[in-house]
């Protein structure tokens, strides 16, 4: 199932370790509905520290896509060790090949940038099912950097781009933080397993700010990127459902948000109003 830079190790301190190793649980207790941690930017030595409460397996790649980290020296090619849960690296598969099949016009991807997956911290990242995205590019030239706060860039391409990235990222993670979420999250994109099946909930102020930019960003709604979900955002989200030519409730079905985080990708990534 893995290629061949890919280990398992297994560290069995207690229930959780046992039920990890069994297979009877791919997340964490108590984390399956948790909210994502706000601050998430990590130490070269919590990243070190070995995974203790899970059965973790370490990586280079995704897929066959190496995986970089730039926070300590940009630009740096050196492979890394990374670690996480089966289970997630199993989504991040499925993540990277809707990536390169959705922008499959920029060429396969060259190598992608993370600030961190299993990280020694409470939340998501200790328990070995999150992702924090820095930057990806493509074989043609193209990129989209998160490090660099693309969603704030002045050149709309790039912000669809962006949005585009992230829309990938909502067809496989619940929880997903971008620059437009707060502060700590303008210079990544985070994913994790919180909260699944992934939809997009009204009463989510991260699905909500999404959903405010694609709109304002794809179909110039002018909405306040709030975090509220009222009337204007409502009637600029039928709009965007409609011109999409989505059908079902986003709100309740897995497979309708996906397909509709699809189209919003193919849209982003031709740099294409909706």
């Amino acid at each position: 199932m893995f290629e061949n830079n890919v280990t398992r190790r297994g560290f069995v301190t207690g229930a959780a370790a046992v039920a990890g190793l069994a297979g009877l649980s791919t997340i964490a207790p108590g984390l399956a509905g948790a909210a994502p941690q706000t601050h998430d930017q990590h130490t070269e030595a919590e990243m070190a520290t070995e995974a203790g409460a899970l059965a973790m397996m370490t990586f280079q790649k995704i897929d066959g896509t190496p995986v970089y980290y730039w926070r300590s020296n940009r630009g740096n090619t050196t492979a890394r060790n990374w670690q996480c849960t089966d289970a997630f690296y199993n989504a991040l598969v499925a993540w990277i090949r809707d990536l390169r099949s959705l922008s499959s016009s920029y060429g396969s991807i060259s190598y992608i940038v993370s600030a961190g997956f299993y990280v020694n911290k409470p939340g998501q990242h200790g328990a070995g099912t999150a992702m924090d995205l820095d930057h990806v590019r493509w074989s043609g030239g193209n990129t989209i950097s998160p490090l660099d706060q693309a969603h704030a860039s002045t050149n709309a391409a790039i912000r669809k781009r962006y949005l585009a990235t992230e829309a990938v990222c909502r067809r496989r993670f619940r929880y997903v933080l971008d620059g437009w979420y707060n502060a700590d999250h303008h210079d990544h994109i985070h994913s994790d397993f919180g909260g699944m099946p992934v939809r997009v909930l009204k009463d989510s102020e991260s699905d909500t700010k999404f959903v405010q930019a694609v709109c304002n960003n794809f179909r110039g709604s002018g909405l306040v990127i709030d975090g509220i979900w009222g009337t204007n955002t409502q009637n600029a989200f039928n709009g965007l459902k409609s011109a999409l030519g989505v059908t079902g409730d986003p709100h309740t079905s897995s497979s309708v948000w996906q397909s509709m985080c699809s189209k919003i990708a193919t849209k982003g990534f031709a740099n294409q109003n909706i």
